[in-house]
């Protein structure tokens, strides 16, 4: 006899044999039982739950000729025939693959004659969302009032795809997920039955993989089974399913939470090696987070595969627990914009492995973000409120604009004095604001990520930052969604790590979000250079990159903003005094047509006829 996959050897035959769903399964026997069968059921939920069993039993219990307590007795000639799938009043569809009006239009031609075997003509309608509009049209009326002799069982896992017509005229149950418990228990009662030996702690793990299905946690038994007959062994769980050993996992969170970088990125360099993916780590940090948070801060027990591992974090704060959480979530969000899967990864281990003191403040908070003051820094208050007093003071006396500028390199340290008129070696027709036609742009060589590299880059920023308008910055923005189409795919996450934060008439800034993507885009030429050319071509002008990381971005431009302050007062003064004088020149220009008109208006009354105006 042919070999026969678990999931379908063990499929329920009776409403006690299914598993996780029991407030269903008595709903539908009592139903039998009371003979209150309603014309038509909509069941849904997650796959492998049990929708189709329930519906295959439900069918043969309603053309059983012997219940047993609203169960059906699988030995009459009818139960039989259900199980062996050769039941004329019994009719599967498969709505995958016949989904069209035709197959439904011959549904509603056949329910009108009468059952041949049993008591009622049943058809299961498995995946209804798929069918295409006009047959759930064509089904409307035949499912709201068929004839007594027929039961529509409806089932599907995309709810929300079936119109709210059909699912008012069915009775709807929802499936839900099995508990990993219930899932252990019905595998260690399969594996008792086929006399095979396991290890509790690899059925763990397939309950945990399986997410809530049973269809899977037995497609997944299956397969270990056909690794090694005899056994199911916890390792081969772990090769079969990539999934991250939980012991490692947990010395892997212990590292994390007392901030040793060096030996957690070094265990998941082995998780790694051993078949775990990123996301399968990043899913059993969190996972173990929660609990260790359940049963720090919620008392619960939970169980742990080292010992006294609870006794270990109990001194670490809280506040350690729900950053790392979030920062394991923001992992995962940026797995789905790069082909590396291991680069997010491992920027979470490093940041997670930070002190909180030394966490990097978001760029965009600390520019939009006032600052802020408690009760415990009065010191503070009365220091920032004399600094506020000296800076009115300096704007009041603030004559000719004058300019102190200091240079520092990405890490704050004072080095040369920083000259940026003399630095900006621009050819005049790179500076001219309204340019036809780009021209072509010759290759150039990016420096290496040394310390005189780094330098000249800041300069660079501080050049961009000095001539930065917001016509500039808002014509880069508005095509870089445009970029994503001209890149290749494997070019494409990119620009999900690439922002451009500030722009002159002849160069853009780019932040970088990850210091990693930084200096492999600062090595990368080839990269540089297509972007430059595509910018050009969308917004028809040249402009040159300056990259900056992420980390350092705020640093910048904080220190351009210190060393520039009286610069930009001035620009801003300047300004000010213009538009105040072009009000003047306006004014002025009014009031004289104003005397001109009255002096004509004079000459008409003495002179008459006689007076000519000529401008």
């Amino acid at each position: 006899m042919a070999y026969q996959a678990l999931y379908r050897k063990w499929r329920p035959r009776t409403f006690d044999d299914v598993v996780g769903q029991g407030a269903i399964t008595d709903t539908l026997k009592n139903a039998i039982k009371r003979n209150k069968i309603s014309h038509a059921f909509l069941f849904a939920g997650p796959r492998g739950t049990g929708k189709t069993s329930c519906a295959k039993i439900f069918a043969k219990a309603l053309n059983c000729t012997n219940l047993q307590d609203g169960e059906p007795c699988n030995e009459c000639a009818n139960c039989l025939a259900a199980d062996k799938g050769s039941m004329n009043d019994i009719i599967e569809i498969d709505a995958a693959s016949n989904n069209g009006v035709d197959e439904i239009r011959d549904i509603r031609d056949k329910v009108k004659y009468a059952p041949t075997q049993g008591k009622y003509k049943v058809y299961i309608i498995d995946e209804v969302h798929m069918l295409s509009m006009g047959a759930f049209n064509a089904l409307l009326k035949t499912l709201e009032e068929p004839p007594e002799h027929v039961v529509f069982i409806l089932a599907t896992t995309e709810l929300q795809k079936v119109p709210a017509t059909i699912i008012s005229r069915t009775q709807r149950y929802n499936f839900k997920r099995i508990s990993e418990n219930d899932l252990v228990t019905r595998m260690q009662y399969i594996l008792g039955q086929e006399k095979i030996d396991f290890e509790p702690k690899a059925l763990e793990v397939i309950a945990q993989i399986a997410d809530g299905g049973m269809r899977d946690s037995l497609s997944i038994l299956d397969q270990i089974l056909s690794y090694d007959q005899d056994k199911v062994k916890y390792e081969d769980a772990l090769k079969i399913t990539g999934y991250a050993d939980q012991a490692k996992i947990e010395e892997l969170l212990l590292q994390l939470l007392q901030e040793q970088t060096q030996t957690a990125l070094g265990l998941v360099k082995e998780l790694i090696q051993n078949g775990s993916s990123s996301q399968n780590i990043l899913d059993g940090l969190i996972q173990l987070t929660v609990r260790v948070m359940l049963a720090v801060k919620g008392q619960q027990e939970e169980h742990f595969l080292t010992d006294n591992y609870l006794e270990e974090v109990k001194e670490i704060k809280q506040t350690k627990f729900s950053q790392l959480v979030n920062q394991a979530n923001d992992a995962l969000n940026d797995l789905r914009f790069t082909n590396q899967q291991q680069i997010p990864l491992y920027v979470f281990i490093v940041k997670a492995a930070q002190k909180q003191s030394n966490e990097v403040v978001n760029p965009v908070q600390a520019e939009s973000t006032p600052v802020q003051t408690t009760n415990s820094s009065n010191a503070d208050f009365a220091k920032l409120q004399a600094q506020v007093a000296e800076l009115k003071k300096q704007v009041a006396a603030l004559g000719k604009p004058s300019r102190t500028t200091t240079n520092n390199d990405f890490s704050g340290k004072i080095t040369d004095n920083y000259q940026p008129k003399k630095l900006a070696n621009e050819p005049e027709q790179n500076q001219q604001a309204d340019v036809q036609e780009p021209k072509k742009k010759k290759t150039t060589k990016r420096p290496n990520n040394t310390q005189a590299a780094q330098e000249n880059n800041r300069r660079k920023v501080y050049h961009v930052l000095e001539n930065a308008t917001k016509q500039d910055i808002t014509a880069i923005k508005d095509v870089w969604p445009d970029l994503l189409t001209m890149l290749e795919v494997s070019q494409r996450a990119v620009l999900e790590v690439l922002e451009p934060v500030a722009a002159s008439s002849s160069q853009v800034v780019l932040k970088c979000k990850y210091e990693l993507w930084f200096e492999r885009a600062n090595k990368d030429n080839d990269l540089v250079n297509q972007l430059e050319s595509n910018i050009a071509r969308l917004t028809q002008h040249n402009y040159d990159i300056v990259l900056v990381a992420d980390s350092a971005w705020a640093q910048v431009r904080k220190d351009f903003v210190a060393s520039h302050k009286e610069e930009l007062l001035a620009k801003k003064l300047k300004k000010m005094e213009a538009s105040e004088q072009e009000e003047k020149d306006d004014g002025q220009v009014h009031a004289s047509a104003e005397e001109q008109k009255e002096v004509v208006e004079k000459a008409k009354d003495l002179f008459g006829d006689l007076a000519q105006i000529k401008d």
